[in-house]
């Protein structure tokens, strides 16, 4: 199987699990978490920093598959636009 970095940008997350079962230890504070096919995590961040955030999986072709996420704050726009006719677009 494949490895998946996967990286939140503007914040850092606590590790609470890892395929359903706690995490043990001191508390594992991350930006970016090895995420392998079949595996999952929970994590838990504090929403203290506003705007428009990516979770992607730095492997870039795999972004360009879709494997990333948006994050929005309530009341924070933006002028990009996803899809369609949009420049902006992945390499």
């Amino acid at each position: 199987g494949e490895v998946h970095p996967m990286h939140l940008h503007g914040h850092h997350a606590l590790v609470l699990s890892r395929n359903g079962e706690g995490y043990t230890g001191s508390p594992l504070w991350v930006d970016s978490l090895n995420v392998e096919d079949d595996e999952t995590y929970e994590i838990a961040f504090v929403a203290d920093n506003p705007g428009v955030w990516m979770d992607h999986c730095h492997n870039l072709p795999h972004v360009t598959e879709g494997l990333l996420a948006h994050l929005m704050y309530d009341g924070v726009t933006t002028d990009y636009v996803v899809g369609g006719d949009a420049d902006n677009v992945p390499e």
